[in-house]
């Protein structure tokens, strides 16, 4: 669909690729595109990919829940309303279909919170971005942890 968005043909092999950037705690910024076979992929000229920056910010709304928005920046066809449009619909979607899942899992995590969770090959980003956090919490149990032993030992020695 892209290809055909910025006028390249469909039909002809191509290069993919998806650079996942997750900032934490909540913040994944993706580079995707495709171009036509042997163009350079994501360095091939402008005229032979399309490409595009997906960038999802996740904030928390209470322990169970967050808020999710998410956008597209397309380096192809930007002034094309249709093309935004139709886009906008399918990604849509996308994340429709993705909800009940997703509330199903957040419902299992909630009722066995010490579980360890099944990773497969498609949650990788996820489960690695999990990792990241945990650990980021970790660290900071600690610290708080230092520093209030430091604040006894201080009111101990007055």
């Amino acid at each position: 669909m892209a290809l055909r968005g910025h006028g390249l043909p469909d039909d002809q092999r191509v290069d993919r690729w998806q650079v996942c950037h997750f900032t934490p705690p909540t913040h994944v910024m993706i580079e995707v595109g495709v171009a036509l076979a042997g163009q350079g992929g994501k360095d091939a000229p402008a005229d032979k990919k399309v490409y595009a920056i997906v960038v999802d910010f996740i904030t928390p709304e209470t322990e169970t829940s967050h808020h999710y928005f998410w956008g597209m920046a397309r380096h192809f066809r930007p002034q094309d309303p249709a093309l935004t449009l139709s886009i906008r619909e399918g990604q849509s979607k996308v994340f429709g279909e993705d909800l009940q899942m997703l509330e199903r899992q957040q419902a299992n995590i909630s009722l066995w919170p010490d579980r360890k969770l099944l990773m497969l090959n498609i949650d990788a980003g996820g489960m690695q971005s999990r990792r990241v956090i945990e650990r980021l919490l970790a660290q900071q149990t600690a610290a708080k942890a230092d520093a209030g032993s430091a604040a006894s030992v201080g009111e101990a020695a007055k």
